[in-house]
């Protein structure tokens, strides 16, 4: 059992058993809010851009000023907490095959779109690459703001499994300013396989929130604002990544911004590709495809084009 002890206005872990406001706190279900994985067995390691200079790591007092040196330093299963901050790193930072069961754990309560987090004002590429398995990202707000780059792409040297994307906010600033090309991007060349991606806020991503494509995913409970694509699952082809689920998100697009959910012309069928319980609306075309009705299933999609999603409050 560990428990939480504020230190600065930031909650770090120690060890020991404690109360945290008289209740009996269990590290292992929650940091900062946002609901993790049970902490590895590695050491943890803080992040806080407000200290004068970057120390050990180790402590909140001797924190690390930026994430690149905190991944840096990171082993295996160990947990990198972030304090509160806006965060403009100097290149892209990179997960490595040997950080397998990595966990990032942010500021970002519930996937609500908050000032703190990370900026690719700076970076040469994408804002975070994970090349590992089992690695846990949450609670970070991914500011986009480099044209034609991604917040996160997962797989792009690695054939990475598991990896766990929830509770992160992923921004380009405004409606007009749609920078970032992509959210998420589950590369497909190297198949992600597992991969689970819920719980997340996406606002106006240039290309689309999500582009995936890899075996036996889960996009789950994903609220998506899109002025273009907003999942991009043309890599689904019939016998390609099959065994994928795609439910209970919600998707608004902008006055007839063009696809809401864009399946290949050739998608899977028999549920290979399960595509249920979602709300898409407002997109030129909310839903493509319709071949396999038998991978659709309970879908409301409403008010293509300029027209809005409307609720009938009469009785």
């Amino acid at each position: 059992m560990s428990s939480f002890n504020k230190v600065g206005g930031r909650y770090g872990m120690h060890s020991g058993s404690a109360k945290f406001n008289n209740m009996q706190v269990d590290s292992n279900l929650f940091v900062q809010g946002n609901p993790i994985g049970p902490m590895g067995p590695g050491n943890t390691w803080y992040v806080d851009k407000n200290v004068n200079a970057s120390g050990s790591g180790k402590t909140w007092e001797l924190a690390f000023k930026t994430l690149t040196e905190a991944v840096a330093a990171a082993k295996s299963y160990d947990t990198i907490i972030m304090g509160r901050g806006y965060y403009t790193e100097a290149a892209t930072i990179t997960i490595a095959s040997t950080q397998r069961g990595l966990k990032i754990i942010g500021p970002t309560t519930g996937g609500v779109p908050t000032s703190n987090g990370l900026s690719s004002a700076t970076s040469t590429d994408d804002i975070l690459i994970i090349n590992a398995d089992d690695v846990e990202i949450s609670g970070i707000t991914f500011w986009c703001l480099t044209n034609g780059k991604n917040g996160i792409d997962i797989g792009a040297a690695y054939d990475g499994y598991n990896n766990w994307i929830h509770d992160c906010c992923f921004l380009t600033g405004n409606a007009d300013n749609d920078l970032g090309e992509y959210g998420i991007k589950v590369n497909n060349t190297d198949d992600c396989v597992g991969t689970l991606i819920e719980n997340n806020y996406f606002y106006f991503m240039s290309t689309a929130a999500i582009v995936a494509g890899a075996t036996r995913m889960t996009i789950r409970n994903n609220t998506i604002w899109s002025n273009s694509i907003g999942l991009d699952l043309t890599a689904f082809t019939a016998g390609a990544h099959s065994g994928t689920l795609v439910t209970d998100n919600y998707l608004i697009g902008r006055a007839g911004s063009t696809i809401g959910i864009e399946l290949a012309s050739t998608e899977q069928i028999d549920g290979h590709i399960f595509i249920a319980n979602n709300i898409v609306t407002n997109f030129g075309t909310n839903i493509t495809g319709g071949k396999s009705v038998m991978s659709q299933v309970n879908n409301q999609t409403a008010a293509d084009a300029d027209s809005y999603l409307q609720v009938d409050a009469s009785p």
